[in-house]
């Protein structure tokens, strides 16, 4: 069985350090994200992509929120160590949520749209994170949106592991 698990997510609960209660948030951007590991590797697996992300946004904002997209990850690979996406420069990140253009986030940093930003609500959230593993390795580039990873991944999903945990601001 694919399974993921991480060390950050603790009776159901997403760890302060991984979200805005964190001393290490830039322009209200949590910057330090979550440790995970995976087992249970479906068989022809190539390479793996990670989508965290939050559907409780919806009624806030009016869509889901993606925190964090990673992409062709070699097949490997079975752990994802805490601050991957800021110390890891081998990983093919897509562009987050945060990159909105617009109201309060449209002075955000375009840096900080291409790694992790993490959770920031202002109620209590479920957040998600699924792992894909494929039968191939997709060639995203850098900066992509969800949209083309979706596109993608379509006929190459061996398998998914999923882990929600909850965060609140």
């Amino acid at each position: 069985m694919f399974t993921l698990s991480s060390q950050g997510i603790e009776s159901g609960v997403i760890a302060d350090r991984y979200g805005i209660k964190s001393q290490e948030a830039v322009q209200g951007v949590p910057q330090r994200s979550l440790p995970y590991e995976w087992t249970g590797v479906p068989e022809g697996t190539k390479s793996f992509a990670l989508v965290f992300q939050d559907y409780d946004n919806v009624p806030d904002e009016g869509f889901s929120w993606l925190h964090w997209l990673v992409a062709d990850l070699p097949d490997n690979r079975t752990a994802l160590p805490e601050n991957a996406s800021r110390e890891d420069k081998t990983l093919i990140q897509g562009i987050n949520s945060w990159s909105i253009p617009y109201g309060p986030y449209a002075a955000i940093d375009r840096d900080l749209t291409l790694h992790y930003g993490g959770p920031a609500p202002e109620r209590k959230h479920e957040y998600e994170t699924r792992l894909y593993a494929l039968d191939s390795v997709l060639g995203m580039k850098p900066g992509f949106y969800y949209n083309e990873l979706l596109r993608a991944m379509e006929g190459h999903i061996l398998g998914e592991a999923v882990l929600k945990g909850y965060y609140e601001g």
